[in-house]
């Protein structure tokens, strides 16, 4: 009901096309704009207006000392003035500015215990205390040997040690200490000096791990300039690769088949197993899909050898547009730093609204929690939800920064035209005008993650053999709603780089760039497939590079250290990078491909409107190598 618009008539639609073309010829993608979508960006401001609230009400009523310190069977946190606080009832509350510690008094019999503040923990086991200086005592009671338990509330002390602000008795550190030695002790005999030196060796070594995520991004760079040229070589390897290790795969099967067959067939017949024959049966059966799948695979290549072929022009002239403009990598790493920066803020607020729950005690004022109300878990909800919601508005900021300053590369006659800083141009018309749209597509996804959540939650609530029936009903939901997620990312995706192309509101964007997808269908699968597979063996290769430099260059330097762990660390970093790298030719990629197919549909290579595509796009078109599907 959102994307429902007012049917445009065919003179306007003609009109607007007109426009849309004469715009674009002159100044590259659609220059007069306008925002769209108002209402939702305004919706994301007053979201985060609720937000700002939500952390407001989470700082005043929260209290994360509760975490660190703990907290008494009275609710009180130790180590602060509780009265002062006012967090629970006044009847109730101390000050324990000067008790830091949680003392827990056991009562065995019962199977509980109570937690109290106390200024230091004990230092003396007494099971059987024999006066009152041997006592601790539950608060209001004063120490007395009729108090012990079970006639009171008074226990003999138990000597203990200090972990994270709680008395844990010293036995029991004693124990785990006496444990961690023995594991030390055993890493200590198996790798001696080693264990010490793997650590020195990163620390002494960090200048290379410096050098090796240079060299990562250095080999990122010229992988992308290499696919430029050797684009056709990598895809027809990477396609004739996988037909080739088929049919070696089934050669080997009908090896093996024939053989499990020659022995069969020597066996006398009276001495035959059943099991052998299921064994010949399965090879044959292997055999045959194996077959199939290969014959269907080198048939499917055939029918495709085109759109292969586009897919090779477009990884190309991606190549060629993102090397014009390489502060297109360096945008994510802004994304990134903003993303980190929320998402530190969001679990700040998330500890504090974790401990703002309400002092709840029984009829007989027993301690029972500080158990959320109503309101709070709404309010935590809420919270969660502008976690989804501005998590996929900022990736949605960085997706279409980068499809429009690809978009402003493709849609120039001279490539030479392309504005200066075209990241940075496409990032400040996205904040300008296209924020509304964004923030309904973002909004879009976060319903349908926040749903899927809730089924998990409502999930995890059934308990039992009897819940079987209700746990299967909510996986199946939550297997269609991911279904639904993922196509949902799909239709964002595409509609964010018909909006950085045009200018459109979100619907109307992501309607045209459904209908380009499904009006080039095939030529869309066969782009994607490949390069999504020739990005992951970029991935590889790239890590594989950076780590067989850091390997050479390390030996060389510190060849009697134990440089495999500074390698390793290497390879992880080189990885990440190659990622990045990676999803940012990813979206060139796809925007490369909507900007071709709305290019080869609206224009005919004549004076009036002629392609924009150059290079070995522009001889698929003109030799009339890519039918429209």
């Amino acid at each position: 009901s959102i994307c429902n618009n007012n049917t445009m008539t065919e003179h306007q639609k003609e009109s607007h096309v007109k426009k849309s073309h004469e715009v674009i010829r002159n100044k590259g993608v659609y220059a007069k704009r306008k925002c769209h979508d108002c209402f939702f960006l305004l919706l994301f401001i007053a979201f985060w207006a609720g937000m700002i609230i939500v952390a407001v009400y989470g700082l005043r009523e929260g209290d994360p000392k509760r975490l660190l310190y703990g907290t008494d069977y009275q609710g009180n946190t130790c180590g602060i003035d509780n009265v002062k606080a006012g967090k629970i009832p006044s009847n109730y509350s101390k000050d324990f500015t000067n008790e830091k510690y949680v003392y827990f008094i056991y009562y065995p019999l019962l199977t509980s215990y109570r937690a109290i503040c106390v200024n230091q923990c004990p230092t003396v086991t007494y099971l059987i205390p024999s006066n009152e200086t041997e006592l601790i005592c539950a608060y209001d009671t004063t120490p007395a040997m009729d108090q012990v338990f079970p006639n009171g509330t008074c226990m003999g002390s138990i000597a203990s040690t200090p972990v994270l602000n709680r008395c844990v008795p010293t036995e029991l550190t004693n124990a785990t200490s006496s444990i961690a030695d023995k594991v030390f002790q055993i890493i200590s005999d198996n790798f001696g000096e080693t264990s010490n030196k793997l650590f020195t060796d990163i620390v002494e070594d960090w200048r290379y791990i410096v050098y090796g995520a240079l060299v990562a991004l250095a080999a990122g760079l010229i992988y992308i300039f290499l696919l430029r040229f050797l684009a056709g070589l990598l895809t027809w390897a990477t396609v004739l690769g996988v037909i080739a290790l088929l049919s070696l795969l089934c050669v080997q099967v009908y090896y093996q088949w024939q053989k499990a067959q020659d022995t069969y067939n020597s066996i006398p017949p009276n001495q035959r197993l059943p099991l052998q024959y299921d064994n010949v049966l399965a090879l044959k059966v292997i055999f045959i899909i194996l077959c199939c799948i290969t014959g269907i695979l080198a048939l499917i290549v055939l029918a495709m050898i085109s759109r292969i072929r586009l897919a090779i022009g477009i990884i190309k002239e991606s190549s060629r547009a993102v090397g014009t403009m390489p502060s297109i990598f360096f945008f994510p790493v802004f994304i990134f730093v903003v993303l980190c920066a929320f998402i530190a803020y969001w679990t700040v607020i998330t500890v504090y609204l974790a401990t703002a729950g309400t002092a709840t005690y029984d009829d007989n004022g027993v301690f029972l929690g500080f158990l959320p109300s109503r309101k709070l878990t709404y309010l935590q909800l809420y919270h969660f939800f502008g976690l989804l919601w501005t998590y996929a508005f900022i990736l949605a900021v960085n997706q279409c920064t980068i499809a429009g300053a690809i978009a402003l590369w493709y849609w120039v006659m001279n490539k030479k035209d392309t504005p200066y800083f075209p990241v940075w141009k496409s990032f400040f018309r996205v904040l300008r005008y296209h924020l509304g749209s964004l923030a309904l597509g973002s909004l879009i996804l976060a319903v349908v993650q926040f749903i899927r959540w809730m089924l998990r939650l409502i999930e995890k609530k059934f308990k039992g053999k009897e819940a079987y029936l209700a746990r299967f009903v909510l996986k199946c939901l939550d297997c269609l709603l991911g279904c639904f997620e993922r196509f949902i990312k799909f239709i964002d995706e595409n509609a964010y780089i018909m909006i950085s192309i045009y200018g459109y509101s979100f619907c109307k964007g992501a309607r045209r760039g459904f209908s380009l997808i499904v009006s080039n269908v095939l030529r869309v699968a066969a782009v994607s497939v490949i390069s999504s597979f020739l990005l992951f063996l970029g991935r590889i290769l790239i890590t594989v590079v950076t780590v067989g430099i850091a390997f050479y260059v390390l030996q060389r330097v510190d060849n009697s250290g134990f440089y495999v762990v500074p390698v390793i660390l290497i390879g992880f970093i080189a990885f990440f990078i190659a990622g990045g790298f990676m999803s940012v030719y990813h979206m060139a990629i796809d925007t490369m491909l909507l900007c071709f197919c709305e290019d080869s549909e609206r224009n005919d290579g004549s004076a009036e409107k002629p392609y924009f595509a150059r290079g070995s796009l522009k001889k698929f078109i003109d030799g009339g190598h890519i039918p429209c599907c």
